[in-house]
């Protein structure tokens, strides 16, 4: 059985759990949430946002090692692997 997060999007003060095996974008979109998204494959960024704590970017295809460095994370594929707080 996956392991879940609390995942909050700061904009919106909605925290949904989210599990790890389970993206960020989908999860927030079915909560409601309003969020910026297009290609949901991880190679536009029009899904990119600021995100404290762990998510994983396995499946990013257009994200920059310095953009993740600065906590940067593309959301349509990112799945949780700590509580998270998203910056949209």
């Amino acid at each position: 059985m996956p392991r879940s997060f609390l995942v909050t999007f700061i904009k919106s003060g909605k925290t949904v759990e989210v599990a790890e095996n389970e993206g960020v974008l989908g999860a927030g979109l079915q909560a409601g949430v309003t969020l910026a998204f297009d290609c949901r494959k991880g190679r536009c960024k029009t899904c990119m946002v600021r995100v404290d704590g762990i998510i994983d970017q396995s499946e990013a295809w257009l994200i920059s090692n310095e953009e993740l460095a600065d906590g940067y994370a593309l959301i349509c594929v990112g799945k949780p692997r700590s509580d998270l707080r998203v910056h949209a």
